[in-house]
């Protein structure tokens, strides 16, 4: 049985990526993100078509896993108290604690803090305090980031957040790496694969213990190379392909379409996906350079899916020149017929030349068996192809010119159409 993983974003619960979300709509069965109980949700349009159309987005409550994930944060900070407050201790502006804010999010370490941003507490490295929601982690382990100095209790800035709770404000990249250990612990316990629209991030596939966050934020030993992701990022690379730029232009209602008109294909993609990510773990279980694993995940994404979308793409164009050639031999046989098509041929261009519809259009009854003959070629041939969805990607989200929307309607008025 070939499992399609549900994708698990992180370390937000908000998607900042337009593009990012309606490309993971291609390549993702669902996508679940991590709500806890209390906190205010408010998606922008995009997110709700995705949401209520195709089911697409689940809310996920993280209670199970945050006992394990907080035990383990526990035990980094035990072990390396001193080294994490000197690096990430915090400091505030003085005053009643409510009267200062959390107004950073989580982000890797090392990633500099935005030109003219201003805060009211900041961490020793001159970043502005990010806040964990206080049901994301245990009260054992607040208590001890408060204790320790690596945490204060603050209050959100701005409406995008939940103002009724006060939030553990802390140095982005120690709420970042706390955030990729829930993520990791409740990826573990639901089969969800995490995935983030973040390119700095360190992948939260796979363990986060107290050593794998020393190792990050402390520069130790480097994070061990995880091969838990690999669906995540060959369903990324594939689908790249076939993406026209300004995807966040792209009306969402076409990604709905899609997945809903080729709802086989698209999961006969899903399962080629598993399948090259399933191989690949077992082939690569024991590299440990960041850098060779990625060429080996480019090298399995190129000759699977697009070594085989040319291929499709050459049978599709095949298909089509072989019904013109077969139209024009055994219906258009009278030099009039034959003008009436050199110039139709002329007039709409090569988006009908690959169809044969133009000459249906004014041919008659005999040409449309022909052509329903091409759809059936068509249909089989995408029907057999891993890559058939990718196809229906890059066609139906291609942006439609006047020539192509004459040449669609003329498909359409046979069903010759891809």
């Amino acid at each position: 049985m070939i499992v399609q993983h549900t994708g698990l974003y992180y370390p937000y619960v908000h998607f900042r990526d337009p593009a990012w979300i309606k490309a993971a709509a291609l390549y993702l069965p669902q996508l679940a993100r991590v709500v806890p109980e209390g906190f205010r949700v408010s998606d922008p349009e995009h997110v709700r078509v995705l949401r209520d159309a195709l089911d697409f987005v689940q809310d996920i409550d993280p209670a199970e896993a945050v006992g394990a994930a907080s035990r383990q944060m526990l035990v980094l900070v035990h072990e390396h108290g001193a080294e994490l407050r000197r690096r990430f201790g915090v400091r505030g502006t003085g005053g009643p604690p409510r009267a200062e804010v959390v107004n950073a999010e989580p982000a890797p370490p090392g990633i500099p803090m935005p030109a003219g941003h201003r805060a009211q507490s900041f961490s020793p490295s001159g970043r502005p305090l990010a806040g964990l929601y206080p049901q994301e982690m245990s009260g054992e382990l607040q208590e001890a980031l408060f204790d320790s100095g690596l945490a204060v209790p603050r209050v959100p800035d701005g409406a995008g957040h939940d103002a009724y709770h006060e939030w553990v404000g802390t140095d982005p990249a120690l709420a970042w790496v706390y955030k990729c250990a829930l993520t990791a612990e409740l990826a573990a316990r639901t089969a969800f694969l995490p995935v983030t629209d973040q390119e700095a991030a360190h992948t939260a596939v796979d363990a986060w213990d107290a050593e794998r966050m020393a190792a990050v934020l402390l520069g130790g030993a480097p994070a061990p190379v995880g091969t838990g992701d690999l669906a995540g990022r060959i369903g990324v690379l594939s689908v790249r392909c076939v993406l026209p730029a300004g995807l966040e232009e792209v009306p969402v209602e076409k990604i709905v379409d899609l997945r809903r008109d080729h709802e086989p294909e698209f999961f006969a993609y899903l399962d080629a996906v598993a399948r090259t990510a399933a191989d690949l773990r077992e082939e690569l279980a024991d590299i440990r350079s960041p850098r060779a694993l990625d060429l080996y995940v480019r090298q399995a994404a190129h000759r699977n899916f697009e070594v085989e979308l040319e291929k499709l793409r050459r049978v599709m164009n095949g298909v089509g020149l072989q019904t013109i050639s077969t139209s024009v031999s055994t219906t258009f046989d009278t030099p009039t017929s034959a003008a009436l098509v050199s110039g139709l041929l002329g007039t709409i261009g090569g988006a009908v030349a690959g169809s044969a519809a133009g000459m249906v259009a004014g041919a008659g009854a005999t040409a449309v068996g022909i052509l329903g003959g091409a759809r059936r070629q068509r249909d089989e041939a995408l029907a057999g192809s891993p890559v058939g969805f990718l196809l229906r990607v890059e066609r139906g989200l291609r942006p439609t010119t006047a020539v192509r929307r004459i040449g669609r309607a003329l498909r359409r008025s046979v069903g010759a159409g891809v």
